[in-house]
């Protein structure tokens, strides 16, 4: 139970006031896990950024900042990159690289199945269909209190009537 109760912060990022770039960012981080590439450098992902319209004016600042962010909501992990350092001030500057956590990868892949839903999920309650359930159940419900002695067929459309809005039922919500 008290995982249930637990607050998940690695969904922070999706109602965030920079959602959108929160997601672009951790949507890259995804399409790399997947190619099997891990920790990313931040100019990587500059790069990848700045090559969207909506980016091309993104700040490198910008970008550390929402980086130091999405680690403090467990959404990547941070390590030091010491492999370019030539000076002992470059090795202080602490330089780093990122890579999303197994949370990050299964919100992404959950967004990406929702994304292929579209409109095929609306999470509405149509009452037609209701209407339409109901009916074919009286109708079997009048079937039942007489003998059963019509073809198959007959009996078979009754359950296609009921079948059909109920399956259309839990498809949308």
């Amino acid at each position: 139970m008290d995982q249930i109760m637990k607050k998940v912060v690695e969904a922070s990022y999706l109602t965030a006031d920079s959602a959108a770039q929160y997601r672009v960012i951790l949507r890259f981080f995804y399409r790399q896990h997947e190619r099997m590439r891990d920790f990313i450098s931040p100019e990587e992902v500059l790069e990848y950024l700045r090559s969207h319209p909506a980016f091309h004016d993104y700040e490198e600042e910008q970008l550390h900042q929402q980086l130091a962010q999405l680690v403090k909501w467990n959404n990547l992990v941070a390590r030091q990159d010491m492999t370019n350092a030539k000076t002992i001030e470059e090795y202080k500057k602490k330089r780093f690289r990122y890579q999303c956590t197994p949370y990050t990868v299964e919100i992404e892949r959950m967004l990406i199945q929702l994304e292929k839903l579209g409109d095929q999920f609306q999470g509405s309650l149509e009452r037609s269909q209701f209407d339409r359930l109901l009916a074919s159940l009286a109708k079997l419900e009048e079937e039942l209190k007489q003998p059963l002695d019509k073809p198959a067929a007959h009996y078979m459309h009754i359950w296609d009537d009921i079948s059909g809005p109920s399956g259309q039922i839990q498809r949308i919500t």
